[in-house]
């Protein structure tokens, strides 16, 4: 099965996407932090996601007499996709459910968070643009370390060749 036929599904976006935020978390906690879906319909699709190994468990552990599984997304699910349009939609997707949630925060101002959307198109040799990709990730780095007091943002790069029409 395609992953975007996979991921199309609301209901597995949100999982996926509280993953890829938290990095691992177990049912229960999936199902206190999406309390909006039924935890019925929440196994259901864990169980699917499980199944077509977008979902791994990193690890279990016996709780009570039952079996906690620590659940994590499967990266390899995604890097191995060699589908661009899938690819380019799970990162779309992942992108568009973050500035959803955003959005629907009560007291969300973007001009105080600094929210960006920008596109900038360069015209670049290939080692040019080679070049540039490696002060970017140097210049990422630098920044990627926890600050104290520091906020959380995501930042996001999309580089693709740009296509006939839309060039002008």
């Amino acid at each position: 099965m395609k992953l975007s036929d996979i991921i199309t599904n609301p209901i597995r976006m949100k999982i996926m996407q509280f993953l890829q935020i938290r990095g691992e978390a177990t049912t229960k906690q999936i199902c206190e932090e999406l309390h909006d879906v039924p935890q019925p319909t929440l196994y259901r699709h864990i169980n699917y996601l499980l199944k077509e190994e977008v979902l791994i468990v990193k690890s279990e552990r016996k709780v009570r007499g039952s079996l906690e599984r620590l659940l994590t997304l499967n990266e390899t699910k995604f890097t191995e996709n060699t589908d661009i349009a899938d690819s380019a939609y799970q990162f779309l997707m992942a992108l568009y459910g973050s500035f959803q949630r955003y959005s629907d925060k009560e007291n969300a101002d973007p001009y105080a968070d600094m929210l960006s959307l920008r596109t900038y198109m360069l015209t670049l040799t290939d080692e040019s643009y080679a070049d540039f990709f490696k002060e970017l990730r140097e210049v990422i780095e630098k920044y990627s370390k926890p600050q104290d007091g520091g906020k959380s943002r995501s930042f996001s790069v999309i580089s693709a060749p740009v296509t006939e029409e839309g060039k002008k």
